[in-house]
């Protein structure tokens, strides 16, 4: 998993937001070696705000080193 998008480009504002908007789950790797799944609800500079199977969580990007589309299912 890398923070990484295609062609080695950093996901652009639009995608992200077109991850909000379809409702895509994502997979997102913390500093600590934590994995999250969940959909993006929001974001901004400084979090990731997703909704998990146990509900809503926050992540602040500074202490996310990856995170991509869940491939799971």
């Amino acid at each position: 998993m890398s923070q990484q998008g295609n062609q080695g480009k950093l996901p652009s504002e639009a995608e992200l937001q077109r991850f909000v908007k379809e409702s895509r789950r994502l997979r997102f790797k913390t500093v600590d070696g934590s994995t999250y799944v969940g959909v993006l609800r929001f974001f901004d500079q400084h979090v990731f705000a997703l909704s998990l199977s146990e509900g809503d969580f926050t992540l602040l990007r500074a202490n996310v080193v990856g995170y991509g589309i869940d491939q799971s299912r």
